[in-house]
């Protein structure tokens, strides 16, 4: 009895190390293009004879597709096709359409299978297994080739020429760094009758932004929407309660500050063209990366943002502008509200400043951001960031009447304290590019 189990358990440890040896084998299988179906979210513009079409691939197309993780080095293939129907060439500008972007040869090393790593992980392997060690040489060599194929796949993928000549075609991938979500492209063609811009907005699949778990149709029945007129909606939103509460409504959090009038679509196009990123929806997935971007200190433009409420309902929307470490972005919250003015929604929101993390009880992950107790500044920084976008058609300041009548001291539900001059910036939206007026 003994010694078939024995025998059993040697079976199963010899499987295991004969699968980890095979583990540590490389492998780069990357398929054909036609396999890959990035191409049904193409988006076509044409101008004075020319014909431009864009296609941005997922993080699971581009792996298939190079045969290797892109997202994971900071890598997205955007295909860029453009035709020249008319009589003189054009040139194409990828420093426009992303300063950041990676020439082939430097994507396709950045991809590249890293032999110092594949030489420590057969080491590893042959520590338990002896005879793994012949892993060494075969992967040496694996990598070698590995690494020569790549490169010909991203050059024969890649764009081949910034001269578009007349009656002519080109395409291919430029690769751009990674965007979630919402993605602006913009193709710049130049030519000796001046600049043609296509801009385009796409959204790339994988990421579930925060917002589209809402039923904003249902929230409100369509008897409760009201629409204001510019003395009306002032009134209106003065009677809105000081602050953010907690989930029982029994304790106040961050103050409103910031209202913005625009449609759904218009507030997360205008936004993103300004840098901001949407947010993930809070998931166990997004939970255990935003920890993990906490605790190395590492970028995350997209980490999910603790609810706070009004009237029982968490916020809507948010957006988040982050430096190069998830402690310290500028973000903000929006509530869809039954408000509308000149037909549009009324956003009521709030905006600080994330300037480090600290300990806390008060949250499952056991830390929490520290925000900067000046919200003033954070307030005022998105209205310079949206004039600066052109897409601010009014703006205007209204008192937060409930919070300059109460008396109790000012923090946030972290007990964060905070300084402002008790305002309320009103932004109205406008899809075009426009100078600001300024509400009465």
């Amino acid at each position: 009895m003994l010694n078939n189990r024995s025998a059993s358990f040697r079976l199963i440890l010899s499987i295991l190390i004969v699968c980890l040896s095979f583990q540590g084998c490389i492998t780069y299988r990357p398929v054909a293009l036609e396999k890959v179906p990035f191409m049904e979210r193409a988006q076509t513009q044409t101008q004075q004879d020319v014909t431009v079409t864009v296609a941005v691939m997922s993080d699971k197309e581009s792996k298939k597709a190079f045969g290797v993780p892109l997202a994971k080095r900071g890598l997205q293939p955007v295909w860029v096709d453009i035709e020249n129907r008319s009589e003189i060439p054009y040139i194409f500008i990828p420093r426009n359409m992303d300063p950041d972007y990676y020439s082939s040869e430097e994507a396709a090393f950045i991809a590249h299978f890293k032999q110092s790593r594949q030489l420590l992980k057969a080491g590893l392997i042959a520590v338990i297994f002896f005879p793994a060690l012949a892993l060494i040489p075969v992967n040496y060599f694996a990598a070698r080739h590995a690494n020569k194929k790549m490169d010909r796949i991203f050059g024969q993928h890649s764009l081949p020429s910034n001269i578009i000549m007349p009656q002519s075609r080109e395409s291919g991938f430029v690769f751009t760094p990674v965007d979630e979500g919402t993605k602006h492209i913009t193709v710049d063609l130049l030519s000796d009758r001046g600049k043609n811009t296509f801009s385009f907005v796409t959204t790339v699949p994988g990421m579930k932004p925060d917002y589209t778990t809402k039923d904003f149709a249902e929230r409100y029945p369509g008897e409760q929407i009201v629409e204001y007129d510019k003395a009306e909606v002032s009134e209106a939103l003065k009677r809105f309660p000081c602050c953010t509460t907690n989930k029982k409504g029994t304790k106040n959090g961050d103050p409103f500050n910031l209202v913005v009038i625009g449609e759904l679509e218009d507030v997360i196009t205008i936004f993103t063209s300004a840098g901001w990123g949407e947010t993930r929806t809070l998931t166990a997935s997004s939970g255990i990366a935003m920890a993990k971007a906490f605790f190395t200190g590492e970028e995350d433009r997209y980490s999910p943002v603790s609810p706070l409420y009004h009237k029982g309902h968490p916020h809507d929307l948010a957006l988040q502008k982050a430096r190069n470490t998830i402690n310290q972005r500028l973000h903000l919250r929006l509530w869809y509200t039954p408000l509308r003015f000149q037909g549009k929604p009324v956003w009521l929101g709030t905006i600080s400043r994330d300037i480090g993390v600290k300990f806390t009880w008060k949250t499952w992950y056991l830390t929490t951001h520290k925000i900067d107790p000046n919200l003033d500044d954070a307030r005022d920084y998105i209205l310079a960031d949206l004039i600066e976008a052109q897409k601010v058609e009014k703006f205007g300041f209204i008192k937060n009447i409930a919070l300059e009548k109460s008396t109790k001291p000012k923090k946030n539900l972290t007990n964060d304290p905070y300084t402002t001059d008790n305002k309320i910036l009103v932004v109205k939206l406008s899809t075009e590019n426009v100078t600001p007026s300024t509400f009465p």
